[in-house]
């Protein structure tokens, strides 16, 4: 059985690692515009699975992130900047057509222009998810429409709603509260988010033409530029977090994780989104005083000796996959799995490492992973 067979995004379009719990109490608790925005959410994913499987990155050397996932970002930039350009174009007329009929003409014009706002809103998320959904299908990976975890989670992280770990006294609880936050919860924040962006760049005529459709531009390509990074994540990383050998110690490798991604500065969306994932994976009793392990990278090291044989070739693996991921490992990560892999009786394969970097450079994923 192959890879991609096997592989938890490609049962019944499952997401491979769910970012958010599902609860029965969720679509009860959900007011009716959060639980239509879920709802039309879910349907446009359920629909996107129901296409033919493309060739992907993993199984295709002729398909690459480079290339491939940039074009798909690009195309869903231009289709949302026109979007954004004629909401804004219809705004302006709304505005010119009440000011020559001394206010008469705003009577339609006015509730025009504020059903295209919200129009172009809901345009705007659909072309959203289409292009998350692209992209995973490049990866070999396809998200779950009846929970779409994945899809809360990089809108969340992209349009900043939610909190940053390493803003957080409590940086364990706030990846956790993310990992458990509800697709309601996110949907009524998100909701106000993209309606008040929408309004607040067609408020000036003529010129709302212009921001409304650079404003689209930007934003798309960040969703898209985060999306395209997170998925390289999580099909990079998907073979070690599902290795049987390394279940019973995915508490070691979440703080390994952890202080590989923070060595470099600030936690990345995509990097938190990885952590809050394998987080939950963690039992109740395991997530007990971790900020105080998440503070001290020697005493993790330590720890590794505890870690059984059988464990630490995966392991060092894992580690040495998380700080090739983003295609840069500093000489602080290089220093880090040097005394990872000292803990752990092993050494560290520089050459390797760079090998991977190369790969996921060229192609976007791992030859050895994929």
């Amino acid at each position: 059985m192959s890879d991609e067979a096997a592989h938890p995004g490609d049962a019944a379009g499952a997401a491979a690692l769910p970012l958010i719990e599902v609860t029965g109490e969720a679509g009860a608790r959900a007011r009716p515009v959060d639980a239509w925005l879920e709802h039309l959410l879910s349907r446009a994913v359920r629909r996107y699975n129901r296409r033919p499987r493309p060739a992907t990155i993993a199984a295709t050397s002729g398909v690459t992130e480079p290339t491939d996932a940039r074009a798909v970002v690009r195309r869903a930039c231009i289709r949302s900047a026109l979007a954004g350009g004629a909401t804004g174009a219809l705004s302006t007329g709304a505005a010119a057509a009440t000011a020559e009929t001394h206010g008469l003409g705003g009577l339609v014009a006015i509730p025009a222009a504020a059903l295209a706002i919200g129009g172009e809103t809901v345009l705007r998320l659909l072309l959203h998810v289409q292009m998350l959904c692209e992209l995973a299908d490049l990866f070999g990976l396809r998200f779950d429409p009846d929970e779409p975890a994945d899809v809360w989670a990089l809108l969340a992280l992209t349009f900043g709603v939610g909190e940053h770990p390493q803003d957080n006294d409590d940086p364990a609880g706030a990846l956790m509260r993310s990992a458990r936050e509800r697709g309601s919860d996110v949907a009524k924040q998100l909701a106000a988010r993209l309606a008040g962006e929408s309004v607040a760049r067609n408020v000036v005529p003529v010129l709302a033409v212009a921001s409304s459709s650079i404003t689209s531009w930007v934003i798309t390509r960040r969703l898209g530029d985060t999306a395209r990074r997170y998925l390289r994540y999580r099909r990079a990383l998907d073979g070690a977090l599902c290795d049987e050998a390394l279940r019973p110690h995915v508490e070691r490798l979440f703080e390994g994780l952890w202080f590989i991604f923070t060595a470099d500065g600030r936690l990345k969306p995509e990097e938190t989104a990885l952590l809050a994932a394998v987080l939950r994976r963690l039992p109740a009793s395991a997530r007990a005083c971790r900020n105080d392990r998440l503070a001290d990278d020697i005493a993790w090291i330590e720890r590794l000796s505890d870690v059984p044989e059988g464990a630490r070739a995966p392991l060092l693996r894992a580690l040495e996959v998380a700080a090739a991921v983003d295609k840069v490992a500093s000489l602080r990560e290089r220093k880090l799995l040097a005394h990872a892999a000292a803990a752990l009786g092993l050494r560290l394969d520089e050459r390797g490492l760079d090998r991977m970097i190369h790969e996921l450079e060229e192609i976007g994923t791992l030859c050895a992973a994929a």
